[in-house]
């Protein structure tokens, strides 16, 4: 077999993912159209859908103490929502289903594509029965929403039909948005999206938390939403989840296959006052409720008006070239891209110095290149790509976030891309995309997670595992106390249960927050000694609460894992084997392991090393001359050659088929102009 040794610096990817990744574009008509939510007509509708104050339906005063579906406000509440529909000149109109049940409904005619709908939507009905039941988070809250949006969108033209709807009888089982749906799905209508809102008021810690419901057919809508959170409303913290107790009325149009997804304050700070009669105005967090309503608005005027443009990227791959990087980007978009002093950029950093910029080395059509300048070993890039309109209205950055205009992306997003300059070597096990809570589940409090690696798989030989990553495919904002990640080298082939000694902790600190989606690379506070064969590593963590599951990208591996979650009250997840839970891990999470090169030689059973070694040349800096010394794993070809730091081959010092495993040379550099030079 043909082997070239040649010790260039290999690419150490710390990115986001591997996969082609798509975002929402910044749009300055967006803010401009959230920005115009009124605190004051916010909290008027909603005092009068929860019975806080009189309002006037039909031209008289009527106060709204219940809206159950058994009482006459609930009929009260149905013209009150119709008449301020109307009043801001939408077509509005009842869809009557049946004696009790009366869905709301209004819509504004898209310029180009009248028949294709986003609904944006909330219930209207409310608990418990009796005189009383205010139900102002639940959802009064959503509603208000609702009329807010059909009072900013009324005078705007935008490309799709937006359809407002406030479904009735939610609380007897979704009835009045699954007959919507049934009646949709029946006349073949094309709706594009359905943003539901239910219960978008409390917030009991002031954290800004919200879960964005969904299901794997509505999950790129998911992801949407939860960009257009963190563009337009950074202090809200939205977390996707396809797990929800109960129901609500995005549900029916996920069941007959539309994309739909429900915008509601986080689980884990759900309403004490929930169904009760003290479900009252003065229970509601005010300034978090405005955020949640101009987010939506935000969502709505973005997918209404396709405010988008998408930045299809593949990040740089790990490779053993110092020299320029090519970065290839597709663009696309219904609006035209900006060309000329405002077409694409890339800006990029190194060492965290200043930002600098390449325009396109290529383009055509859709398709944008870029060049990096090579790098010399041990540096570290971040950089990012920015793409705007020709009108200078809109603007998208990979990573999302970024913002500026004229030229594109000169705010830059909060996280890069990044990538190192280093001689190491990386193995990613596993390339499946089966969804797992493991080994980050903390929907509960406490969980334990351990994975068997076969030598077979990792493919080295002995040398320092310095960094250990995983495909997350959503990622939740708590944290996990007393976190910890502990490996040892291993003979078994099969795990049937934790493994309980033998341990060596590498990573422990007080507590860990999983940092977004895609690959996420944990660099180790103690790097392990990996000897070559299997292996296993443990993850755990123990906490006092839950929050969200953090889901990674998992794939089938019999034998290969072995985990429990659960709350336990005083035991520690990180060291505890009883569990009440017996929910197993589905797969084995997607792993991406960083080594460093093997410090020494190791011989096999033949005498031969079994990786390449090249050490430190003898004397260091050297003029004219230099000692190298170097290992091989075999009598196959070797090449060694000297490289400038440009990545410009300067010279070819050995080229031929040894007869030996450790070789001495020296090397005369005295016919070479002055600099730094690599080997």
């Amino acid at each position: 077999m043909k082997k070239k040794f040649t010790l260039l610096a290999l690419l150490l990817m710390l990115c986001f993912g591997s996969a082609l990744l798509a975002q929402i574009s910044y749009n300055n008509f967006v803010a401009s159209v959230m920005n115009q939510v009124s605190s004051d007509s916010v909290y008027k509708f909603e005092r009068q859908l929860s019975g806080d104050t009189a309002c006037t339906i039909g031209g008289s005063a009527y106060t709204i103490a219940s809206r159950h579906y058994t009482t006459q406000g609930n009929i009260k509440a149905a013209q009150y929502i119709l008449e301020r529909f109307q009043s801001y000149g939408l077509t509005a109109w009842y869809q009557n289903i049946n004696s009790t049940m009366t869905n709301v409904l209004a819509k504004k005619t898209g310029y180009k594509f009248p028949n294709q709908y986003v609904i944006f939507c909330a219930h209207y009905d409310d608990m418990p029965t009796g005189a009383v039941a205010p139900g102002a988070d639940d959802n009064a809250s959503g509603t208000t929403a609702v009329i807010e949006a059909a009072r900013l969108m009324s005078g705007l033209n935008l490309p799709f039909t937006i359809l407002f709807a406030a479904w009735d009888e939610e609380e007897r089982g979704l009835l009045g948005s699954k007959a919507y749906a049934d009646s949709a799905y029946f006349r073949g209508d094309s709706i594009i999206a359905v943003l539901n809102f239910d219960m978008i008021a409390y917030d009991g810690n002031n954290d800004g938390a919200l879960d964005i419901n969904t299901n794997p057919g509505s999950m790129s809508l998911a992801n949407e939403f939860q960009q257009i959170v963190n563009l337009y409303q950074p202090t809200l913290i939205p977390q996707v989840t396809t797990s929800l107790n109960g129901g609500s009325d995005h549900q029916p149009f996920q069941q007959k296959g539309y994309k739909a997804i429900l915008s509601i304050e986080d689980n884990s700070d759900f309403t004490p006052f929930y169904h009760t009669v003290n479900d009252s105005y003065s229970s509601l967090n005010k300034p978090y409720f405005v955020k949640m309503v101009k987010a939506g608005i935000a969502a709505l005027t973005t997918t209404a008006g396709d405010f988008k443009i998408t930045i299809l990227h593949t990040p740089l791959v790990s490779g053993p070239e110092t020299g320029p990087k090519t970065v290839t980007a597709v663009v696309r978009s219904s609006y035209t891209i900006a060309q000329g002093a405002n077409q694409p950029r890339l800006y990029f950093s190194v060492n965290s110095g200043p930002a600098d910029y390449v325009n396109p080395s290529y383009s055509n059509l859709d398709t944008f290149r870029f060049t990096i300048p090579g790098q010399v070993i041990n540096s570290t890039v971040k950089y990012y790509l920015a793409v705007q309109d020709t009108e200078g209205a809109l603007v998208s950055t990979l990573p999302s976030g970024g913002s500026g205009v004229n030229p594109p992306g000169t705010v830059a997003p909060p996280e890069m891309f990044q990538y190192q300059v280093a001689n190491v070597f990386i193995a990613t096990i596993g390339t499946g995309t089966t969804s797992s809570n493991y080994p980050f589940a903390t929907y509960y409090m406490d969980a334990r997670t351990q994975y068997l690696y076969l030598a077979s798989e990792i493919n080295t030989g002995s040398s320092s595992i310095m960094q250990i990553g995983f495909d997350i495919i959503n990622a939740d904002p708590g944290s996990m106390n007393n976190f910890s990640i502990k490996f040892q080298n291993t003979s078994k082939t099969a795990l049937t249960g934790f493994v309980t000694t033998g341990w060596t902790t590498c990573f422990s600190p007080s507590s860990y927050t999983v940092p977004g989606s895609g690959w996420q690379n944990i660099i180790l506070t103690q790097p392990f000694q990996y000897s070559g064969g299997n292996l296993l590593v443990e993850i755990c963590y123990d906490n006092s609460q839950y929050t969200q599951y953090s889901k990674v990208n998992s794939t089938s591996a019999s034998g290969k894992y072995w985990g429990r979650y659960g709350d336990l009250s005083s035991a520690s997840g990180c060291e505890t084997t009883s569990w009440s839970s017996s929910t197993a891990p589905p797969g084995r999470a997607n792993t991406r392991f960083t080594f460093s090169p093997a410090t020494s030689i190791t011989a096999n059973n033949n005498g031969l090393p079994v990786s390449f070694e090249l050490k430190q040349n003898y004397p260091n800096p050297f003029n004219p001359s230099t000692n190298l010394e170097f290992g091989i794993p075999d009598l196959g070809f070797v090449s060694l050659k000297v490289f400038d730091v440009l990545g410009k081959e300067v010279r070819t010092l050995v080229k031929l088929r040894p007869a030996k495993v450790d070789y001495n040379l020296e090397f005369d550099g005295s016919n070479l102009m002055r600099g730094d030079l690599l080997i």
